[in-house]
């Protein structure tokens, strides 16, 4: 291998990791801040410049242009400035994440890029263990959603980094892994959005999940019983994961939201959110309210993305959002080429679970989806193009053809 090729390999694994990592620790704890994440991404957007002087703009990536333009206009409208302000710093990060992680995966070495965002996840969530103490301990304030969705983001890289290479054995073993934790969350749409995604992705690609599981079997079983073995020596992890369970097994009424007496989101709260929502939607069906505005009008989000936008931006705002989601979705329905059906469906398990989600929370500037969105539309145009030969893709330290960075 020339000493070029191993340079420009070495820096799409270096970016990969250090992205995957700087977005995942600013998530939890008091790591979390919008400017700091935002620098992060200017400074890694910058690298990846040197490297390749272009970006590719995806079809993805203009939608969301829209969207944050959209936002912005609505200021004009918009009763509570100070509210509005304080969310757009994450809508703005969110592009920034669309449009480096969408070029790291049109520009660089997909081995080594998918290897790199791989290794930077395993290296946040090994930090976030051993700074929080998760699953072992459970932190005070601990933000159950956050962190379930933080292990869905890392399932969602092993996932695709292992179909991509031929991997079996390390993504069912980290696989297990991720749903033991998932569950341990207690996180109900996050644990539900994700077996529904299984099971439909299933049915979808029917014979290949068929295949892989009889393939696998052994496999499964002797990881499971290790898992359950681990899991059972740990009376605190046992409970949390039993927990878990049972909060997933009634998760269809608790998601449907009453108000209890220890507090937690009930059926009327939910309800109520929903019907003063929509209410105020019907007053200004197309533009919205304006940024923020449920938040400043109920003193909380409705805790639904469509609920959040239809009453915040309108029609128009809530329909560029899931252009996002549906534009992946043609994506997957125009590609054909059977080489790449394992990371086709593996793409639909966590389309398929973020859009059930999103039903019960606000995902419109979670730095999760926006790696979801960009890494998927980035490698069904690569995958597709290579299994057509209609666009020669080459290793790290060149630059794929032109016609191929189209939206």
């Amino acid at each position: 291998m020339r000493s070029s090729q191993a340079i420009g390999l070495s820096c799409s694994f270096l970016l990969g990791a250090a992205a995957v990592f700087a977005v995942t620790i600013n998530v939890f704890g008091d790591l979390s801040h919008p400017t700091r994440i935002t620098v992060e991404l200017l400074a890694l957007i910058g690298l990846q410049a040197l490297r390749h002087l272009r970006f590719w703009v995806s079809r993805e990536l203009l939608l969301n242009f829209a969207f944050l333009g959209y936002a912005l206009l609505t200021l004009a409208w918009t009763d509570d400035i100070n509210a509005a302000v304080a969310t757009l710093p994450a809508m703005f990060n969110f592009i920034l994440e669309l449009l480096f992680f969408s070029s790291l995966i049109a520009y660089h070495d997909l081995r080594a890029t998918l290897g790199g965002m791989f290794a930077g996840f395993l290296a946040a969530a090994a930090f976030y263990t051993l700074t929080e103490g998760f699953p072992f301990t459970y932190p005070e304030d601990f933000s159950y959603n956050t962190i379930a969705g933080m292990y869905l983001s890392g399932l969602f890289i092993t996932m695709v980094n292992g179909a991509y290479r031929g991997w079996r054995l390390v993504p069912l073993a980290l696989g297990a892994v991720f749903l033991t934790l998932i569950a341990a969350t207690t996180s109900i749409k996050t644990n539900l959005g994700v077996w529904m995604g299984i099971f439909v992705s299933g049915m979808l690609y029917f014979r290949l999940s068929f295949r892989s599981a009889i393939r696998t079997l052994i496999v499964l079983a002797l990881l499971g019983t290790g898992m359950a073995y681990y899991v059972a020596s740990n009376p605190a992890l046992t409970e949390r994961v039993q927990s878990g369970f049972a909060r997933v097994s009634s998760g269809i009424a608790v998601l449907t939201n009453r108000e209890n007496d220890t507090g937690s989101t009930g059926l009327g709260t939910r309800q109520g959110w929903q019907k003063e929502g929509l209410k105020g939607w019907a007053a200004t069906p197309v533009f919205g309210h304006g940024v923020e505005a449920f938040r400043s009008d109920f003193g909380i989000t409705s805790h639904s993305t469509p609920i959040d936008l239809l009453y915040n931006a309108g029609m128009i705002g809530c329909g560029l959002f899931y252009a996002m989601l549906a534009s992946i979705a043609w994506r997957l329905m125009q590609s054909r080429n059977r080489a790449w059906r394992s990371v086709r469906a593996r793409i639909s398990v966590c389309l398929i679970a973020y859009s059930f989600m999103s039903l019960s929370g606000i995902l419109y500037y979670d730095p999760f989806v926006a790696i979801f969105i960009s890494v998927s539309s980035g490698l069904l145009l690569r995958l597709e193009h290579a299994g057509q030969q209609s666009v020669r893709w080459v290793g790290a330290g060149r630059e794929p053809d032109g016609p191929a960075l189209r939206t």
